[in-house]
């Protein structure tokens, strides 16, 4: 079972996937060994967001049960979680993908979608060949308890994305609308995966492993295949 993804979407005609239905109980393992051999070859690099993820977040599940089954997994580490600024964020961002020598994907949330997402617009990424930005914070027009510490990352990229992405939307984040989620997914020529009704998908979302991000992930891990394959020194071509 898998996602059907548009690696490069019409900015005008930006691919959107309906609501999750969550997959049976027989169907999680299912979509867990598709997700490992379509990861197979490329590293992760896990990038919280805003206070870091903790040990039930759906990012810190995932690093475990990826480093147990053989994936190569890294973790962006932060010096000062809750006081955040643009300039260290990146330094330790660009610092961590350095450490790779696997094509790249970056599966980051909130925050740190944002800071994915801005990095790569401005300067791009080297050995990053995908982003998994999983309700980026919409710090343009959030004005929440929290807008204060995160200001220093305005603003919001809008043009297109240097690599392939999905951006995955939950319909009640109190961070992002689905229509502001849906603007910058056709800004950043991302396609745009509708979550349900999941918060935030933080810290405080309960989703376990997530077969949904799983199934989304997989999606795009498989639409990498030419490119993450290819030998060194030829530019891959994604139809």
């Amino acid at each position: 079972m898998s996602l059907l993804l548009r690696t490069h979407p019409d900015p005008m005609h930006t691919a959107v996937i309906p609501p999750c239905v969550p997959p049976a109980p027989e169907q999680s393992a299912t979509v867990e060994n598709a997700l490992l051999q379509a990861l197979a070859g490329l590293a992760i690099v896990i990038v919280p967001g805003l206070d870091g993820s903790g040990p039930h977040h759906w990012q810190s599940r995932w690093e475990l049960f990826l480093r147990r089954h053989g994936i190569t997994v890294h973790r962006v580490q932060q010096n000062n979680w809750a006081r955040p600024t643009y300039q260290d964020w990146k330094a330790q961002l660009q610092r961590t993908v350095r450490t790779c020598h696997q094509p790249v994907i970056l599966v980051a949330h909130s925050l740190g979608a944002v800071l994915s997402a801005r990095m790569a617009s401005e300067q791009g990424l080297d050995g990053v060949v995908a982003a998994f930005l999983v309700a980026p914070a919409d710090i343009d027009h959030y004005h929440g308890p929290d807008s204060g510490r995160v200001a220093g990352f305005a603003p919001l990229p809008v043009t297109p994305l240097p690599f392939p992405a999905v951006l995955m939307a939950s319909q009640d984040d109190e961070w992002l609308s689905m229509p502001r989620a849906h603007a910058l997914a056709t800004q950043w020529q991302a396609t745009l995966v509708n979550a349900g009704t999941v918060g935030h998908i933080g810290n405080h979302a309960h989703v376990g492993l997530w077969p949904d991000g799983m199934l989304a992930l997989d999606g795009l891990a498989r639409s990498l295949r030419p490119r993450a394959t290819a030998p060194t020194g030829t530019t891959p071509h994604l139809s």
